[in-house]
């Protein structure tokens, strides 16, 4: 079936569009989740041998390289709490961000599959009770979008304050605060500041998918940024596309996927959800090209949260 789109004055045609089947985007969908959960219960095992009086788990923090990492390029020194592991991981993380942008947030980073598995319980929920989904459809709003878009430059700001204060502290001040290092305490029962983070995390998670990665996450900044560079990215070939806006739905980050020939968004985690809501076969995929010159409309903005409604 040939798909029309309506420009002013004319009706622009288009070619015939062959469709993928509903099997081929919930196999994407598994393969990722299966990731996710494997991840999650490395985890689980960490904390495990924690309560047992194994290995800190701060170990396993990746953005603790990257902190330390800078503090010895700034000032000579090193920052305490941390191991090599630290940068091991930081490097890592650092290179798969080029090889395919922000895709260890959407694939591997634990806390971010927390965050999506509170979102989606609560979105289940949310179809029994009533207030909770009205609370979840209350950020289609223009007032909460540009809310929204004001906070998302906040994780900018975290990442300025952590490798900063690490750089002239010497120590990990952002320690105090970040809700992972709380996940990771939680096995010691402690009550802190972290602590309090996590839980707001969690209950903003209800309403908002994945909060803390859209809006105070130093890593997903990092990684954001050195993804720039990466030659991976989603395409959408606009001939192709039905116009229905499944893509833009389906994004956990609220991304206008369905307005892109080029998803390069620092903010895009490369989870593919996107790809696999796609109806289209030939409209969205993943392609390698030189992330530079910018392609035309690379920037991909905030959505209405609709986009949230259909997002899993």
């Amino acid at each position: 079936m040939a798909t029309q789109t309506q420009t002013p004055g004319s009706v622009q045609q288009r070619r015939e569009v062959p469709r993928r089947s509903a099997g081929w985007g919930r196999r994407v969908r598994f393969a990722r989740h299966a990731v996710q959960l494997a991840v999650v219960g490395v985890v689980a095992w960490i904390l495990a041998q924690a309560w047992l009086g194994g290995s800190a788990g701060e170990v396993f923090c990746p953005f603790g390289g990257f902190e330390t990492a800078w503090t010895w390029l700034t000032t000579g020194r090193t920052v305490s709490h941390l191991h090599s592991g630290n940068l091991v991981l930081a490097a890592a993380v650092a290179l798969m961000a080029i090889a395919a942008r922000g895709s260890f947030c959407g694939w591997a980073c634990p806390f971010g599959s927390i965050q999506e598995g509170v979102y989606a319980v609560s979105r289940t929920v949310g179809s029994w009770v009533p207030p909770l989904g009205r609370w979840q459809r209350r950020p289609a709003g223009p007032v909460w979008r540009r809310v929204d878009s004001v906070l998302r430059y906040g994780r900018y700001a975290v990442l300025v304050f952590a490798v900063g204060g690490a750089a002239v502290t010497g120590t990990l001040v952002f320690r105090d605060v970040d809700p992972w290092h709380a996940v990771l305490g939680i096995v010691e029962f402690e009550l802190s500041l972290a602590f309090a983070v996590l839980v707001a995390v969690l209950l903003l998670g209800l309403v908002v998918p994945r909060p803390f990665c859209r809006y105070a996450c130093p890593l997903g900044a990092t990684l954001g940024l050195i993804g720039k560079v990466s030659p991976v990215a989603v395409e959408r070939d606009a001939s192709a596309c039905l116009g229905c806006d499944l893509c833009t739905q389906a994004c956990p980050m609220a991304l206008q996927v369905h307005e892109a020939s080029r998803v390069t968004s620092s903010q895009c985690i490369g989870c593919l959800e996107c790809v696999a809501a796609c109806p289209s076969q030939q409209a969205l995929g993943v392609a390698v090209a030189l992330p530079w010159p910018a392609a035309p409309r690379e920037l991909v903005t905030v959505s209405a949260s609709e986009s949230q409604d259909g997002a899993r």
